[in-house]
Parts: C-alpha cells; structure tokens; sequence
C-alpha cells in the first residue's frame, strides 16, 4: 500500500526536573532531509537519531523538534552568559565592519542563551523509546493518507479507463465512417482518366491509419494496470507511478490530436482533468 509523505508524531520525555516534548513532522521532498530544532544534542546521539528515522522515512524533508515542556511550572533555567557575550560580540565585530545595523532580537532565540540546568538529552532507552513513538505516530499518520490517496487515484483511474474505452468505441464508429465516405471518393475518382490509383491508395490507408487511435487506447490500458499493480506494493512507488503518469497524459495528447470529434475532444478534457489531480497528489507519495 502506497504511502504519503506527510505525518506528525509527538512524545515525551519525563525526567525528575523536567518533561521534553518530541515533536517529527515530515513533509513532501525528492530526497530524504532531517533537521533538528531546540535544545542541543550531541553530534554522535544525532547520527543515531537520522539513523532510526531513516530506517522508516526513505524521502522526504523531516523536522526533528526538541523542546522544554512550557507547561511544567518547576523548570530551572540557567542564563549562558558566555555565549551571550560571544554573540554580543559578533554582532559588534559585523556592525563595525559592515556599517550595518542589526536587531539581536531577530538573530538569537531563548533557546541560544537559556538552558536547563537539570536537563540532559542522550541516548538512553528512554529516550530513543520517545523518539521510536513520535516516529511511528507520524509513519501511522503517513500509512493513512497514502490508504486515502489510494482509494482518490483508484477512482480517478476508473473514470480514466471508462473514458478511454468510450473514446474507443466513438473513434472506431468515426473510422467507419471515414472509410465509407473515401470509399465512395475512390469510386468516383478511379473512373476518371489519368489516376494513380495504387498511388492513391496508398494515401487512403495513410490518412486511415492516422485517424486510427487503438494503438494509443491499448498503450494507455496497459499504463492504468501497472498504475493499480504498483499501488498495491509497499516499495517506494512514488517516481514510478510519476513516470506512469506523464506516460498516460502523452497517450492522451496523441489521442486528441488524431480524434477532432467534438465528443471525443470532451472526454479528453475530463481526462485531463483527472490526470492533473493524480499528478498533484503523486508529489506527495513516497
């Protein structure tokens, strides 16, 4: 079953002075991007932590955020006087330098000169057990997104494949109609003198052919299966079922290019239509 991108996890942390809220959130992206917020980490429990998120998130971009609990009235914090000098201290340095005039403000948050004086983030079981909840909290939340936007493309597909089958039936009907009407031409034209006549078939079975759209119809049958086929797998899917897209869609060009007919032309705009929203829901599947 096709997964979204999209899905947000929380748990939390209890420690004796302290709870640490855990919050992930991951959002649509070609590549897979984690990012940290809040209170600092050691590089090392860092890498572990991308190391267990990417065991589950293959694409997409994830934001990893690490706070205090605002709501626990015991905290301790204690003012980084350092830091907030070495801060002060590059902010004069570039206005000095560059002329320039900087809010201190908009360039450091409570979280860069606060800390808690209890409070401290490793890797013990607790710990990773919080991460590992928040986590699949959100890979649950993805899973039943991914089950609505596959019911969505499975109905969208039925109305594509009903819509190509009516074209069909339409089209064959027109090339009928075609080649009774050049039948009657090629009469009339074979019993005046001087024609080509082998020359002039030849241009008949052309003009046939080009109005003839089974081939495209059957191609854009065959891309609708393996859509379905690889909606049912729980491999990353998500640049395949792409690829099936675009694939449909230049069927469908060629279609409307070959079938002038005013119904034939109303069905290809629905399917269009249909298409363009399978398109827009496909950047966000894995």
């Amino acid at each position: 079953m096709i997964k979204s991108m999209t899905g947000f996890g929380v748990a939390t942390i209890d420690k004796p002075s302290e709870n640490i809220n855990l919050e992930i959130k991951s959002l649509n992206s070609r590549n897979l991007d984690i990012r940290f917020s809040g209170l600092n980490i050691s590089a090392e429990f860092e890498q572990e932590i991308k190391k267990i998120i990417s065991d589950v998130i293959q694409r997409g971009s994830v934001k990893v955020s690490i706070e205090l609990d605002k709501n626990n009235g015991e905290k301790i914090l204690r003012f980084d006087e350092n830091k907030f000098s070495s801060i002060v201290d590059l902010i004069n340095e570039i206005e000095s330098k560059f002329q320039q005039k900087l809010d201190i403000n908009s360039l450091i948050s409570f979280n860069d000169i606060y800390s808690s004086s209890n409070i401290q983030i490793g890797d013990d079981k607790e710990t990773i057990d919080a991460f590992v909840k928040a986590l699949n909290q959100l890979d649950k939340a993805r899973i039943n997104e991914g089950k609505q936007i596959y019911k969505d493309f499975k109905k969208r597909l039925k109305k594509i494949k009903n819509d190509i089958n009516s074209i069909d039936k339409l089209a064959k009907k027109l090339t009928l109609k075609r080649k009774s009407e050049i039948a009657g031409k090629i009469k009339f034209l074979t019993e005046q003198d001087s024609l080509d006549e082998n020359r002039l078939m030849q241009e008949v079975a052309y003009l046939i052919e080009r109005s003839d759209i089974t081939e495209e119809t059957v191609r854009v049958n065959i891309h609708i299966g393996s859509f379905l086929k690889y909606l049912e797998s729980n491999d990353p899917v998500g640049k395949r079922l792409g690829f099936l897209a675009q694939e449909i869609s230049r069927e469908i060009n060629t279609i409307g290019s070959k079938s002038p007919l005013p119904r034939i032309t109303g069905k290809i705009v629905e399917i269009k239509n249909e298409l363009e929203k399978i398109k827009e829901q496909l950047q966000n599947i894995l």
